[in-house]
């Protein structure tokens, strides 16, 4: 299994590099992609071929996750292409977006949802957000867990103790007030299951956390890198 990261930036991009959230995972030449923020499609285009994606999760639908999107549906068009979107239903103009095109097919999910999408297993575990919020957990040759956005919740732990890899929404500074895990409940995380290897995404533009975990095994994500999991 291998997961490529597409953008790290949240909620909005690093002047010059950054892409907001989107990642790629491979398993057994099969795909999934997490998340869809803007400039992450060309990103995409450089790492596989559209016609062989047949699924996206949608971890929350903020538009640092979500953006590309719109112009995706554009790619898709002229491919005479069609994707499932995995996500959870909700009362939304964005929902709406997604469920009335024609290359979309939109599949709700829950806590309960269990879907076999070619040789990967996947299962969902609510997360806390400011908006409804999911994580993802993806079994392949080895298990990826993809939390979205959240802050720590008694359901983290659980993601860690069933994976071999997590990639988590943990960069922001010491002292953070909002609602996303910060370096020091990284590094806490990191020190509890020191066999799982995590994997820090949504960064800041103004925040680097590299220093922060420079003593530690916690990777930071890195535009356009691919990680054996």
């Amino acid at each position: 299994m291998k997961l490529s990261i597409l953008g790290n930036y949240g909620p909005y991009g690093k002047a010059g590099d950054g892409c907001a959230s989107g990642y790629l995972v491979e398993n057994n030449g099969d795909f999934i992609v997490l998340d869809m923020g803007s400039g992450t499609l060309s990103r995409l285009c450089e790492f596989i071929d559209i016609k062989r994606l047949k699924h996206i999760f949608i971890s929350h639908l903020h538009y640092d996750h979500t953006g590309d999107l719109l112009i995706f549906r554009y790619l898709l068009e002229e491919l005479s292409h069609t994707v499932n979107i995995y996500t959870h239903r909700e009362e939304s103009e964005w929902y709406k977006i997604l469920v009335t095109h024609p290359n979309f097919n939109v599949i709700d999910i829950d806590e309960n949802t269990k879907i076999k999408a070619d040789s990967m297993e996947l299962s969902f575990v609510p997360m806390k957000h400011t908006v409804t919020d999911y994580a993802i957990i993806i079994k392949g040759d080895k298990t990826l867990c993809y939390t979205g956005d959240t802050v720590f919740n008694d359901n983290v732990p659980k993601c860690f103790e069933i994976s071999d890899c997590v990639l988590a929404d943990c960069s922001k500074p010491k002292g953070f007030k909002g609602p996303h895990m910060t370096v020091e409940e990284a590094l806490s995380l990191s020190k509890k299951y020191p066999w799982v290897k995590l994997i820090a995404t949504h960064m800041s533009a103004d925040y680097d956390p590299k220093e922060a975990f420079l003593k530690s095994s916690v990777i930071c994500a890195e535009g356009k890198a691919t990680y054996n999991i």
